[in-house]
């Protein structure tokens, strides 16, 4: 359990969409002598994890009979691909893949892949007949691994508190676990020159009539403080920005 000593004061309604992609995206591809698909990434809703899971929208023309994906760490596919050819490596896609439901001709059809930890490549063959067409897209998985318990201090929630930290790989983020309320973390995305940025995220919860207080940024990352700008944003407006700081346990 965290110790709050925040002084918690009224926070207003925020409306701000939260989508990565248009489900409007993703037309089928143009009338092809072959068979061809164009692959599409989405973020998947609930109660799929985006940190692990991927929603692909496949879209054929009209010469395509059926189609297959297979998903492999891009480490195993590159050694298929070594060892097989391209060619063999479709073939091999279309033996141990699964079939697209729903595809055939000019049409789209989605699949959800999950419980991708690391870096994958999501390999899709079109199939007409002998006349084969592979596309592909990549996805990197998150392992998150809890860190320990470290600091919050929070200029606009007036005061410190802790809470538990969790770090991720291959890509390298922080998790705030509750920074300020049960069941709202925090994710800051650490770039390779330590700079830190917060995609805008809900942090607390609706107050009355009010609604969410979501919060996004920018900061940076020294030895094991991450300072952070954060605007605090409604639906009305925002609150200003303010500066926060995340102590990270030590993990030596």
């Amino acid at each position: 359990m965290k110790n709050y000593i925040y002084s918690l004061f009224m926070v207003l309604l925020a409306t701000v969409g939260m989508t990565s992609c248009s489900e409007d995206e993703g037309t089928n591809p143009g009338g092809d002598s072959k068979p061809n698909v164009v692959v599409y990434q989405f973020t998947p809703e609930a109660p799929y994890n985006a940190d692990n899971d991927v929603l692909l929208r496949i879209a054929a023309n009209n010469k395509v009979e059926e189609a297959y994906y297979l998903a492999e760490t891009t480490a195993d596919k590159d050694t298929h691909i070594a060892s097989m050819g391209e060619d063999g490596y479709m073939d091999y896609v279309i033996k141990n893949g699964t079939k697209v439901d729903g595809l055939s001709g000019a049409s789209d059809s989605d699949v959800t892949v999950t419980g991708m930890i690391g870096a994958y490549t999501i390999t899709v063959v079109a199939v007409n007949g002998n006349a084969k067409m592979a596309a592909e897209t990549t996805f990197i998985g998150l392992k998150w691994e809890s860190i320990g318990m470290g600091i919050v201090s929070s200029t606009f929630f007036g005061g410190d508190g802790e809470c538990e930290f969790y770090k991720s790989s291959p890509v390298l983020k922080y998790k705030a676990i509750a920074p300020f309320e049960d069941g709202y973390d925090l994710v800051l995305d650490v770039a390779g020159n330590n700079s830190v940025t917060v995609a805008q995220q809900a942090v607390y919860s609706s107050y009355g009539a009010y609604g969410t207080l979501y919060a996004s940024g920018n900061g940076a990352l020294s030895g094991n403080q991450i300072v952070v700008n954060l605007t605090y944003q409604v639906s009305a407006g925002n609150f200003g920005s303010f500066t926060e700081a995340f102590i990270l346990p030590s993990e030596e």
